[in-house]
């Protein structure tokens, strides 16, 4: 028997994932995926699963997230099939959202209110935040009266301390306009440090992880004594390691030299740095890693670069928070290729055996997909984890919370 549905909406600029959650059994009823969205040369693509588990894609005409939302909406209630026979069914709608500033440290129940003061953040995170907003808009206009729950990337980041958000810049910029370093990926990190803190049987409060969310986008994250101690991702996501499609850290002062000689304006430059640069632009193949580690094996040289910087700035970040936390209980892998990419992570543990760090080669190799487990040696000083994102999950959890308390 269904007792409390929610529905959870995960929007990139680009797509919409969700899943449908029976909590708190945390049974997941339905889920899907609708890519290409307002792709002028692409037709939308809808995946999805059947009741019976059997998988679903086809095309679909989708100009924007509102139309991907109504999509979803037929797909879990208006179909042959569908897991509801009505919308009225839904308890509550999770979203996430990119950015909450300093405004939002927690889960923020949709108003009118709490949807104006997130549309002022929009040119903080302008390819996300627009379609977060538009998606959460059109759940209220088609499922009105039903708790909608906005859960913010940054705000897992809110009792980060100040030594380490600040950037060593005039106090005005800061005080005046709020440059500061924020964090993203933090759903996800919330998720993945709560499921180590199970499997090492150790509260979160007496452990130091430090945790790497490598896909696309790609960021790595100290914790300590159950906070945040520092992140790599900064005032937008276009700062810390080196990604997909964006440079990661990349000197400003270039950016006014650049100006001069190409004629490009700062927001060209800006969007080079985060859409043509990263792996796409070191490998001239794209930003798969997979691609990347089979044209490596095939002797292509700029791939190799491109395998060998991504690993050497995760390997930087790893020794620098090694360092700050004063050692790791743990290192966690997530995220597309800390998921699925044993040559990244035995590449970024190469010769660290004298610093109590070792993986186990066999056991690395087994660890794909959705498996959750350790990669260490039995002789190393710190465990060495992957376990897979589960950001919806995390998103219903709370949502479930709110629900339940009322608030």
């Amino acid at each position: 028997m269904k007792k409390n549905l929610i529905l959870v909406l995960n929007s990139g600029s680009s797509s919409l994932k969700y899943k449908l959650f029976d909590m708190p059994e945390e049974d997941l009823i339905s889920s899907g995926l609708i890519e290409n969205i307002g792709d002028k040369h692409k037709r939308a693509v809808f995946s999805r699963k059947s009741l019976s588990q059997e998988k679903i894609r086809s095309e679909t005409n989708c100009k924007n997230h509102r139309d991907a939302v109504r999509l979803v909406f037929d797909a879990i209630a208006a179909t042959p099939g569908a897991p509801v026979k009505n919308l009225k069914e839904i308890s509550a709608v999770g979203h996430r959202v990119v950015h909450g500033k300093d405004i939002f440290t927690e889960p923020a129940v949709i108003s009118d209110e709490s949807l104006s003061q997130m549309k002022k953040l929009e040119d903080l995170a302008p390819l996300h935040m627009p379609v977060n907003i538009a998606c959460i808009e059109e759940c209220v206009e088609i499922i009105p009266g039903v708790l909608q729950v906005a859960h913010f990337d940054t705000s897992y980041y809110a009792g980060m301390p100040e030594f380490s958000y600040l950037y060593p810049v005039p106090a005005e910029w800061h005080d005046k306009y709020s440059v500061r370093r924020y964090g993203f990926h933090g759903i996800s990190y919330q998720y993945v440090n709560e499921k180590a803190s199970l499997i090492l049987n150790k509260p979160l409060s007496e452990l130091k992880l430090i945790s790497t969310h490598l896909g696309n986008g790609s960021s790595i994250t100290a914790f300590s004594q159950g906070r945040v101690l520092d992140t790599s991702m900064g005032f937008t996501p276009l700062e810390g390691l080196m990604m997909g499609t964006r440079a990661g850290y990349f000197d400003p002062a270039a950016i006014p030299y650049l100006i001069s000689k190409t004629g490009l304006s700062v927001e060209e430059i800006i969007a080079k740095l985060n859409n043509e640069s990263g792996m796409t632009a070191i490998s001239g193949i794209g930003r798969d890693m997979r691609s990347i580690i089979i044209a490596c094996k095939e002797g292509n040289m700029r791939a190799r670069l491109a395998f060998d910087m991504f690993v050497h700035t995760l390997r930087k970040y790893i020794g620098a928070y090694f360092f700050a936390l004063g050692g790791a209980d743990a290192i966690i892998f997530t995220g597309g290729i800390g998921e699925n990419s044993p040559e990244v992570r035995e590449a970024v543990f190469e010769n660290l055996a004298p610093l109590g760090l070792a993986i186990d080669k066999n056991a690395n190799l087994s660890i794909k997909g959705s498996k959750t487990g350790f990669i260490n040696t039995e002789t190393s000083k710190t465990k060495i984890i992957v376990i897979p994102a589960n950001e919806e999950l995390m998103i219903a959890r709370e949502t479930y919370n709110k629900l339940v308390s009322g608030s």
